[in-house]
């Protein structure tokens, strides 16, 4: 880490993002989200591995959700056509970083931790194949650090802020995509909610309605007519 005092706070070493084939993205420069600028504290800067692309759309949920939400969230990915932004985390965004893949589609990943790191582990394969078909990881934290609860709310405001619109697939009450469906709100993105189901994974879709939400129906082609 070394300290740039003509930017006045604490910036990456360049030798470590030069190892890391990352690149450092100022908020004064221009290719920084313009999204990003909207929230109340804005990072100072984002380390870049790969692309980053103006918008899109992000597609957050459940670590664990009901096997069809999952299997809806990798075919909205795959037929989108544009951008898909989620969190690297297990479960819905997994599956959407997938579906966008499996079509060609750029995805870029929001990590809650420096990129040096890929959390959780098991997605290190994942992140490799988002940088190499046209994707990107991107994060606000120094390279090296670990996985924060502080550093995971900012991603989840950093995905809200970056799409042009939130698509919730669904959550339980204490879910992290909760945090991405607040800032959505906040922020007056265009959010649509995946009509929910029964159980408790679906909690989290029923504030969303209550928000002001569009339902989304669970047929993609209806639900793509929709986002578009």
């Amino acid at each position: 880490m070394s300290s740039n005092r003509s930017a006045g706070f604490p910036l990456p070493d360049p030798q470590t993002l030069q190892r890391l084939n990352a690149r450092l993205v100022l908020q004064s420069d221009p290719d920084f989200p313009r999204g990003l600028r909207e929230l109340t504290d804005p990072p100072h800067f984002l380390t870049v591995a790969g692309q980053l692309p103006p918008t899109g759309v992000a597609i957050v949920g459940s670590r664990h959700p009901p096997k069809v939400a999952a299997e809806f969230a990798f075919a909205l990915a795959q037929s989108a056509a544009e951008p898909v932004i989620s969190g690297l985390a297990t479960g819905v965004d997994t599956a959407a970083h997938r579906g966008a893949l499996a079509a060609g589609t750029p995805t870029l990943a929001y990590l809650g931790n420096g990129i040096a790191n890929v959390y959780p582990p098991e997605n290190r394969a994942l992140a490799l194949q988002i940088i190499a078909n046209g994707g990107g990881l991107a994060s606000a934290e120094m390279p090296q650090d670990a996985v924060s609860d502080r550093a995971l709310l900012r991603r989840d405001s950093f995905q809200a802020a970056h799409a042009r619109a939130v698509i919730f697939v669904c959550s339980e009450a204490n879910g992290g995509a909760m945090h991405a469906l607040r800032f959505a709100v906040q922020l007056r993105r265009r959010l649509f909610v995946l009509a929910p189901k029964d159980g408790s994974e679906y909690f989290g879709n029923r504030e969303a309605l209550a928000s002001g939400a569009a339902e989304l129906p669970w047929n993609i082609e209806e639900a793509l007519h929709m986002l578009h």
